[in-house]
């Protein structure tokens, strides 16, 4: 069994499933983080001007 991703090789079903998933979470993961830099939080309060 090959990961289409990154063409790992897996012996069982279950371990390429479990692989594949952590390719799915990181990707997810990439665009949160994406998201989160190119726009401002307005709802979280800045304390760095506060004082």
């Amino acid at each position: 069994m090959l990961c289409s991703e990154c063409g790992m090789k897996f012996e069982d079903e279950k371990r390429l499933k479990i692989h594949y998933n952590t390719h799915k979470k990181r990707e997810l993961k990439g665009k949160k983080q994406k998201q989160s830099t190119s726009l401002p939080d307005f709802d979280k309060p800045d304390f760095s001007q506060v004082m």
